[in-house]
C-alpha cells in the first residue's frame, strides 16, 4: 500500500486497501488465499475474502460546490476455514484467525490516512456453503466481519 493521501469516497478503494493489508499479514493468519470479489468456490483450504458493499453518503456542509459529504464506506471480509480437525479444534482456530485479522486491522484505524477512522463493527460466527478446491462442495466455518470506515469529501472539486 502506498502512503498517506486524500480521503477517499470509494468502498472499492478501502476494500483493496484492506485486501493489502490482509496480504502482507497472510503468513502470520494462515491464510492460503486473500481474494477479492464475489467468490463461490476458493482455491485452498483457507482464505480471506474482501467485498466493498456500498456506501451511504450524509451532507456535511454546503460550503463548497456540491457540498461537503461525510460518508460511510462499507467492505465485508470473510474469513474461511476448511482445515480437516476435530470441530472445537478447528472452529477455536478459524476464531483465533478472525481475532487476529481484527486486530491488525484496527493498528491503523487510518488505513495509512485513507479514511478518518475505520473499524470492524459487526462480526458473525457460523458456516458458509463454498465448493472447494478440488470441486466438491462443502461448509466452510467462516467468520463475517462488516468493516466500516468514514471519511470526508467534496461532491465536486
Amino acid at each position: 500500500m502506498t502512503g498517506p493521501g486524500p480521503h477517499t469516497d470509494a468502498d472499492e478503494v478501502l476494500a483493496q486497501a484492506l485486501a493489502d493489508i490482509i496480504e502482507l499479514n497472510k503468513a502470520d493468519l494462515q491464510l492460503d488465499d486473500v481474494l477479492y470479489g464475489n467468490h463461490n468456490m476458493i482455491p485452498h483450504a483457507s482464505a480471506a475474502i474482501v467485498m466493498p458493499m456500498g456506501k451511504v453518503r450524509t451532507l456535511a456542509g454546503g460550503s463548497a460546490p456540491g457540498g461537503r459529504t461525510q460518508n460511510d464506506l462499507r467492505v465485508t471480509i470473510s474469513l474461511l476455514w476448511s482445515k480437516v480437525g476435530d470441530e472445537t479444534t478447528e472452529r477455536k482456530a478459524c476464531d483465533a484467525r478472525a481475532t487476529a485479522l481484527e486486530a491488525i486491522l484496527h493498528q491503523d484505524t487510518t488505513v495509512g490516512g485513507l479514511i478518518i477512522h475505520g473499524f470492524v463493527n459487526q462480526v458473525e460466527r457460523g458456516e458458509s456453503p463454498l465448493a472447494g478446491g478440488i470441486g466438491n462442495n462443502g461448509m466452510f466455518r467462516s467468520v463475517i466481519m462488516m468493516y466500516s470506515g468514514v471519511t470526508k469529501t467534496y461532491l465536486s472539486p
